[in-house]
């Protein structure tokens, strides 16, 4: 090869490697230019050399206060839909209010933000998101991202908390009523987490988590409607806070099950992660699940921008008032070269 030639396949595979890169879009209210490349996140990418034991499975064993507490939760969220035709227009309203900010502590904050990296957030931004994560009272964010990169490292394995293959039930709510499998422990264990740990809104929401619960998933909720404009404390508790609390918990394991057992793999037919509407629309644009197994990094978690994805909307509203910045996109050419390679063939979601 002459030192020409050589030089010319230097530059095509340094081209390659940054094609490869996930960019990070400056804020301009669609997150739709800039290419910084920014470092590779390692945390939430699947580990190929990860091997389940041998042998048989280790035997679940049930918690039972879990199953308990699970049982009557959604039983008063069942009495919760009964008391609907009794709130006021106005608690209605803030009952959803309550189901959006909730659900952005979920997808904006512990998913998007703290698991994945995918974007930067101000002080403000993120004491916010912090707090709306503990209205949807889901684990603290420190747990919740450590189990979120184990689900992604570890997917649909032993060591993934929520392993699909073990059935929707499983997937949905009863990875919850059992101890966790030995090898989910281990893992999250190994996993660098100092991002988290030096994070002081992370950590002072998990110092004081039981009260910052008690004060936004519920005394808020049930609060305002009773004081404000006068209604009764028994729909307050019911609607606002319990209902609506035990929706966003069935909209975020939606993700979990559903998406990943019924809708289409554009992007990557090898994994089970699918793209599912009716979990995008549940829990505002998180079901496009088979795009963001295939590039977890990416801050849109899809293709196609605020499209049937509040949280998308919501993350380029930052931005644009200048609340966040550094959102990580996917190019266009990696996106169709990815689906041209491994991708099933049908149509995508947008």
């Amino acid at each position: 090869m002459t030192e020409a030639e050589a030089s010319e396949t230097t530059k095509k595979k340094k081209q390659q490697q940054q094609q490869q890169q996930p960019q990070q879009h400056k804020c301009d209210g669609n997150g739709s230019n800039g290419s910084v490349a920014p470092e590779a996140p390692i945390e939430d990418v699947f580990d190929h050399t990860y091997r389940e034991r041998e042998g048989p499975k280790p035997a679940s064993v049930i918690v039972w206060k879990n199953v308990l507490l699970m049982s009557v939760l959604h039983a008063g969220a069942a009495y919760g839909v009964f008391l609907v035709p009794s709130a006021s227009p106005l608690t209605l309203l803030w009952s959803v209010l309550c189901f959006l900010i909730s659900a952005l502590g979920v997808t904006a904050g512990a998913h998007r933000l703290w698991s994945h990296r995918s974007y930067k957030a101000s002080l403000p931004l993120r004491i916010f998101l912090g707090a709306a994560n503990s209205m949807a009272f889901q684990n603290d964010i420190f747990e919740w991202a450590r189990d979120h990169r184990v689900h992604h490292k570890y997917s649909e394995t032993d060591a993934d908390p929520h392993n699909a293959v073990r059935g929707f039930f499983f997937a949905h709510i009863g990875w919850l009523m059992v101890r966790k499998h030995p090898d989910v422990i281990e893992k999250g264990r190994k996993l660098e987490l100092s991002d988290l740990l030096s994070d002081k809104v992370v950590m002072f929401q998990r110092k004081y988590y039981k009260p910052s619960v008690l004060l936004m998933c519920f005394f808020i909720p049930m609060s305002v409607p009773w004081y404000l404009w006068g209604e009764s404390l028994w729909v307050a508790y019911f609607v606002p806070a319990l209902l609506r609390y035990t929706l966003v918990l069935n909209a975020t394991w939606l993700v979990n099950s559903a998406a990943h057992m019924w809708g289409n793999r554009p992007y990557d037919k090898t994994i089970n992660p699918r793209e599912n509407k009716f979990v995008t629309f549940s829990a505002i644009g998180e079901g496009y699940h088979n795009y963001h197994h295939t590039f977890p990094y990416d801050y849109a978690t899809s293709e196609f921008g605020c499209k049937l994805n509040l949280t998308t909307c919501f993350i380029d509203s930052m931005c644009f008032l200048g609340l966040a910045r550094d959102p990580k996109r996917v190019s266009k050419e990696l996106v169709q070269a990815r689906m041209q390679r491994t991708g099933d063939g049908s149509p995508r979601s947008g």
